[in-house]
């Protein structure tokens, strides 16, 4: 407080001064020419503190993440554009219009207004203006964001509920983020109107708490957000490339934009399909038909990792456990599904 106090009583004392010395502003109402320009030098000292604060606060206040540097570097060659601009237009008033103290006044604060508009424009960028284009440095942070071992958690495989089986397995290393916009979402699915999407929320967080409480499992939330990016989908593509994170989810659209962007990524819904048992042709396997299914006389099971099993002849079987031959297998982006006949029975196209 008393900083701030005796930096604004520096700023008016000293502005009011050099407008005193030389009588920028002419004789006002009963006051002479000295007396105008110490009184309005000293209200506009007052007006540029006020603004330089400001500044300073929003710099204080982002220093800590959220691209600090970048933010920095883009504010100065923002106000360098803008006072090259104001520059130009100080000079054209200076000749439009006849020399005095109110042309000098409107050409001080037309430099000044232009350098602090250009600061502000560009500190509120979160891209760098200048972005470096080497092959060396793309290669760099390319080897980087493979080598790095950081893994970030999106909303979909916090919900999802295996990220903690996973984990616990081992086959996940190195540390994994959690984002503070995540959480944010998050809590707003827990207090959804919606009955679904309330208890998905709170089963994600209730799952989040079981993995910060796990010593075993090196979990960080990130506070590093990007105000002028509004989607959480964006902000994750975004972070992942700054921490040189892999990404993990379970959402296909997220999963598709990311391979665009080049962030590695890894969907477990493709994990688990990957690890699923192959099954070739002709050999046997026990499945439980609970279902009928579309065509005539199919039935529909289950077996315990999830696959969908479409048993021919199988309707009559319903409610009971047979012993199936393997005739084809489908691979679709859902999952695998096999297609069997009861063992021993003839297949329906040879009755």
């Amino acid at each position: 407080m008393v900083s701030s106090f005796l930096f604004f009583s520096a700023v008016i004392v000293a502005s009011g001064a050099v407008s005193a010395v030389y009588r920028l502003f002419p004789p006002l109402g009963g006051l002479s020419s000295l007396g105008s320009s110490l009184l309005l030098g000293a209200v506009s000292g007052a007006a540029l503190a006020a603004s330089l604060h400001l500044i300073w606060q929003r710099l204080v206040s982002t220093w800590l993440g959220k691209d600090a540097g970048i933010r920095l570097v883009n504010g100065f060659l923002g106000a360098l554009a803008a006072t090259v601009i104001g520059v130009v237009f100080y000079f054209s008033l200076g000749i439009a219009f006849p020399t005095g103290g109110a042309l000098r006044v409107a050409q001080g604060v037309l430099l000044i207004g232009s350098t602090l508009i250009g600061w502000r424009i560009g500190f509120s960028l979160d891209d760098p203006v200048l972005p470096v284009r080497d092959g060396a440095g793309t290669a760099a942070r390319a080897r980087g964001q493979r080598t790095s071992g950081i893994k970030l958690l999106d909303t979909s495989i916090i919900i999802d509920g295996r990220i903690g089986a996973l984990l616990s397995t081992g086959f996940i290393e190195g540390e994994i983020l959690v984002p503070e916009f995540v959480l944010g979402e998050l809590q707003n699915i827990a207090d959804s109107s919606n009955s679904l999407r309330r208890r998905k929320g709170r089963r994600g967080l209730e799952i989040l708490n079981e993995l910060m409480r796990d010593e075993e499992v090196a979990i960080r939330v990130l506070t590093k957000d990007y105000p002028s990016i509004r989607e959480v989908d964006r902000k994750l593509i975004r972070l992942a490339k700054d921490e040189g994170a892999t990404l993990i989810t379970t959402d296909f659209n997220l999963n598709r934009v990311a391979q665009v962007e080049g962030v590695p990524i890894l969907n477990v819904n493709e994990l688990a399909n990957a690890i699923k048992p192959l099954f070739l042709p002709g050999e046997g396997i026990s499945v439980e038909i609970i279902d009928r299914g579309e065509e005539i006389n199919q039935g529909i099971g289950y077996l315990d990792d999830g696959t969908m099993v479409v048993v021919e002849n199988g309707r009559r079987h319903i409610g009971r456990t047979i012993q199936a031959t393997v005739r084809s297998t489908l691979q679709t982006e859902a999952g695998r599904m096999l297609f069997v006949e009861p063992a021993g029975e003839a297949p329906r196209w040879e009755r």
